[in-house]
């Protein structure tokens, strides 16, 4: 199927139904069908299309985790990229039955101003004071998200201090349980076993890696399953204690947690002793002038840096006993496809003025101020969000205000409910306050833009420090993208906030195929290659009849350059 018809399919989706199956429903005659007819009679007397459904079984609710609910999940994603602009369910806990999911969707939907109508409880946030009442919600989401994650962090305490491993299974183990520790794997723990005695034997990280591979083991993750072992996987095999007996004639392993090491409760793979040598080995291989040379050096663009053709960050590096520090693709030496061959680097100050000289020809229009306003209010009276309609909402929230004062006065609420139900007022009308879309107030893309200015003037004369702090203020976390065969700057991702005033600036085109990336015009003229597949932007221009790559052919005609086919 092309790239343009699954685009078209995609986009024809308006109103989404959700329907899950539950025992107790078949039960009561409330089938699957059941549930999709009166949905789709909702969306025919609410004069809508005809509704696209998102269906899911009864298991994949138990312990409402959205991972394992495969269409809820889908649906989500659906919604995060702006498909579905009307979300309807039978009855609410069709939709969750656990608080934390619910609020946690309802924050997405909040987002992307989705409208949410459950039929049964005829909850409607179709309306534009209802998507008001659905951005509340979502402040009370995040809310939670902080405190579940506060609540994770101890839990992780907690299994570390009973000798319990977190995150995935280191290899050369398999999971048991839930609430046990690892065991050994017999298909893997000789591999595992092997590197240590080379280690041992002071023999380099990336001669172990040719003879673990050679072996025929694998390392393997959840992201990328099986893959060849590299002097990355080596280098933090031989690294990670829990391996290491926890001390001498001991034979369970090692927990380490925030710095903190406990006494685990799985057998380790090597003795105190062994690993002491392997650590000994590891030092001596590890080059320490190099260290204490990168130590010095900042990078601005470390973490941020991608090469545009496979999409993979760049490793920032030294050059030896060169003055110069690197930014480098690692694609070929961790055994992956690039187009340009995996291994080509550019030196990092060249990388650094070239920034500095797209930075000066930033050049926003005078009223550049007025078009975002316009753009922004645009936006939210599309959305439904008026200033008629918020100011609706806050008279409606200063009467409930009062209305809680007098309940409270009268005794008819104890002082806990009383504290409870202001905060969540206060904390409503501040939402209103300042309008927001997509998570973003109009003063702070104003604030961005009046950032860019300063920025430029400044890259020259800043410290490194300073550079990588306008990078990091300036860019989304891997969106500086790179092209190493022609040493160009390709593309930008910046954060939310830069995003609308970045727009506005002659010499960057955005597409629908990569939304929220600004392709560099230059780069775009100068590129030739018919990229990979693991590309993120560049592989767009490879279907002949996609908008990018007509657009690219109209643009060499346009400068009398001939196209480049590949056969």
């Amino acid at each position: 199927m092309s790239l343009r018809r699954d685009r078209a399919e995609s986009s024809a989706v308006v109103v989404a139904g959700y329907v899950r199956r539950s025992s107790r429903m078949q039960a009561e005659n409330f089938s699957i069908d059941a549930q999709k007819r009166a949905i789709t009679e909702e969306c025919v007397r609410r004069g809508l299309p005809a509704p696209v459904f998102y269906e899911d079984d009864e298991r994949s609710a138990r312990g409402e985790q959205i991972a394992k609910r495969t269409a809820f999940r889908k649906l989500l994603d659906d919604v995060e990229a702006g498909r579905v602009k009307v979300v309807m369910v039978h009855t609410l806990d069709r939709w969750s039955r656990n608080v934390m999911v619910t609020l946690q969707s309802f924050r997405i939907l909040a987002e992307k101003r989705t409208a949410f109508v459950s039929l049964s409880e005829h909850i409607d946030y179709s309306t534009p004071e209802g998507k008001l009442q659905l951005t509340i919600l979502a402040a009370f989401a995040a809310y939670f998200s902080d405190m579940l994650a506060k609540h994770t962090s101890k839990g992780k305490g907690e299994r570390a201090a009973q000798g319990l491993y977190n995150g995935d299974i280191p290899f050369g183990y398999r999971r048991v349980g839930p609430k046990l520790p690892p065991e050994h794997d017999p298909k893997t723990i000789p591999g595992l076993r092997m590197i240590g005695e080379l280690r041992m034997q002071g023999t380099t990280a990336e001669q172990i890696a040719d003879a673990i591979n050679a072996a025929g083991y694998r390392t393997g993750s959840k992201r990328f399953g099986d893959r060849l072992f590299t002097l990355d996987t080596i280098n933090a095999i031989t690294r990670n204690e829990f391996y290491a007996a926890f001390a001498p004639d001991d034979d369970r392993g090692t927990i380490l947690y925030r710095g903190q090491r406990y006494r685990g409760q799985h057998q380790a793979a090597f003795t105190y002793e062994e690993w002491q040598k392997i650590r000994t080995a590891s030092r001596a291989n590890y080059r320490a002038p190099q260290r204490t040379e990168q130590a010095r050096r900042v990078y601005e663009f470390a973490g941020y840096a991608a090469d545009i053709h496979c999409g993979l960050s760049l490793r920032c590096q030294g050059g030896g006993g060169s003055k110069y520090g690197y930014y480098k693709d690692v694609a070929k030496k961790r055994q992956l496809l690039c187009p340009v061959g995996g291994f080509m680097q550019v030196r990092s100050d060249l990388v650094r003025e070239q920034f500095g000289q797209l930075l000066e020809q930033m050049h926003l229009p005078g009223r550049w101020r007025e078009e975002v306003r316009q753009q922004f209010l645009g936006r939210m009276e599309q959305s439904g969000l008026n200033q008629v309609g918020i100011e609706r909402e806050k008279e409606r929230l200063k009467l409930k205000r009062s209305r809680i004062l007098k309940q409270h006065r009268d005794g008819y609420i104890d002082d806990h409910e009383f504290q409870a139900e202001m905060a969540a007022v206060e904390l409503a009308l501040r939402e209103l306050e300042v309008p927001q879309m997509d998570g973003l107030r109009l003063d702070d893309i104003i604030e961005a833009g009046e950032r860019l200015p300063g920025m430029a003037a400044l890259w020259e004369v800043a410290t490194p420090e300073e550079r990588r702090e306008m990078v990091v203020l300036m860019l989304d976390s891997g969106g500086f993208y790179y092209d190493l065969e022609l040493k160009t700057i390709a593309a930008l991702r910046p954060q939310p906030a830069f995003l609308p005033v970045l727009r506005m600036i002659d010499g960057f085109i955005e597409y629908k195929e990569a939304t929220g990336t600004l392709v560099t015009r230059q780069w775009q003229v100068r590129n030739r290659r018919v990229s990979g597949p693991l590309s993120p932007i560049s592989s767009l221009f490879q279907i002949p009849t996609s908008p990018l790559s007509q657009k690219l052919q109209q643009i060499h005609s346009e400068i009398c350059i001939p196209p480049v086919v590949e056969e």
